[in-house]
């Protein structure tokens, strides 16, 4: 078939390939057997912007929350905001999930979901900058925010290699946590993957990068990595890629973070090597119109998580999926309709295996002496606590020394 590409959209391609490049300073190639090897796969989902974790999951009858908000910015057990009881929560009070949480609530109660309040970065910082960097670095002192390299990307290194992709952002860049990989590439869709044309272009292309170019140096693996790829994807009779079909059964709702997510799946299944997916999903910071606004954050996370867990489950690999943001939100309502930057929050763990259906860690309290700086709700699990628990129990030869330097593991919360 003749290919129609012009010179100008060659080009263009050709400075993509480039830039995209620069976040790939090597990759593994080992075998297919090493790719199918069945090794555990974990999924970060981050809620940038600061996700209210009392608006997520809440102790409606408690007397302090009641005070702080108004009706439309609480969670209650009757009326309009009545939200979906939560059980083998913590004692004491009624706690209950936003009603738009439906799915999440489902597989809380099939014990595959564990939700642990009061979590986050034990520094006071209010900055979504700070805090989202030196989450993803796996630290929590403004000190060592030099660090040079996030995370994900130390975890990555000290697993062994295991096939032709074994990081991803599903993103158009890598994010802070995958911060100096030399294993990970960002791909926002592989729809887009025949995108260099026929095989005389992509020679063209691979002599250019080949020329040793600082910029375009790593280029040459990241085609690679994109015809490889590509020889995998099921392919229409045009020989364009073919639309991703999910696990039978499975419907995603129509939105942006259903797209990242399917990209996660369609990869996990390809069985390329993938070890760890990284997702974000943002917009949370609810300062105004908070209301209508965690209705639709809430329920436009909730369906497509239901769904990517679903259409994963029937995979080689075991799925572990971990949600977090950089903090909470203020107890108390501000005038706006919203609520402002806070401290302690609510992450999930999702997986066959995890220990769900409960509500792990400590709940602080809200009255005004069991606060933060008398304001914000206390965190008492740090945030690395509960990731560590993953990484011990889910990825083999992980090096918490390494992944997380300087962090001392406390009493274990019994995620896995």
């Amino acid at each position: 078939m003749k290919s129609t590409i012009n010179r100008r959209t060659f080009l263009r391609r050709s400075l993509a390939a480039s830039v995209a490049s620069t976040g790939i300073h090597r990759l593994s190639f080992a075998s297919d057997s090493a790719a199918a090897s069945g090794r555990d796969l974990l999924v970060t989902m981050f809620l940038r912007g600061g996700c209210d974790g009392l608006g997520v999951l809440a102790p409606v009858d408690d007397p302090h929350y009641i005070a702080a908000r108004n009706a439309e910015l609480r969670l209650s057990d009757k009326g309009p905001h009545t939200g979906l009881q939560v059980n083998q929560a913590y004692a004491g009070h009624d706690w209950r999930l936003h009603p738009s949480a439906a799915p999440l609530h489902e597989l809380y109660s099939h014990g595959d979901l564990a939700l642990i309040h009061a979590c986050g970065l034990k520094n006071a910082t209010r900055s979504h900058f700070d805090a989202q960097d030196m989450m993803e670095r796996g630290i929590s002192d403004q000190k060592n925010l030099g660090t040079a390299t996030g995370w994900l990307t130390r975890l990555l290194d000290s697993l062994p290699d295991s096939g032709l992709l074994p990081g991803l952002s599903a993103a158009g860049t890598l994010p802070v946590s995958f911060l100096g990989s030399a294993r990970a590439a960002a791909i926002t869709s592989l729809q887009d993957f025949n995108y260099y044309g026929n095989e005389r272009q992509m020679k063209v292309l691979r002599a250019m990068h080949a020329q040793g170019d600082p910029l375009t140096g790593n280029g040459a693996r990241l085609l690679q990595v994109m015809a490889d790829v590509t020889k995998r994807l099921a392919k229409k009779a045009d020989g364009g890629v073919a639309d991703y079909v999910p696990a039978q059964g499975v419907k995603y709702p129509e939105h942006d973070f259903s797209n990242e997510l399917k990209t996660i799946a369609q990869l996990a299944k390809m069985e390329v090597g993938l070890q760890i997916a990284a997702v974000d999903y943002g917009d949370w910071d609810t300062h105004t119109g908070q209301s209508d606004r965690m209705t639709d954050l809430v329920q436009n996370l909730a369906g497509p998580l239901r769904a990517f867990y679903q259409d994963v489950s029937g995979t080689n690999q075991r799925v572990t999926i971990v949600v977090m943001s950089e903090f909470g939100r203020r107890v108390k309502a501000n005038e706006s309709g919203g609520t402002d930057h806070g401290h302690g929050n609510l992450m999930m763990v999702l997986g066959h295996g995890i220990k769900g259906g409960r509500c792990l860690g400590s709940w602080p309290g809200l009255a005004n002496d069991q606060l933060d700086e008398h304001t914000d709700l206390a965190i008492t699990t740090d945030y690395r606590q509960v990731l560590a628990e993953v990484l011990q129990s889910r990825m083999r030869g992980a090096d918490m020394a390494k992944v997380f330097p300087g962090f001392t593991m406390g009493k274990t919360l019994g995620v896995v």
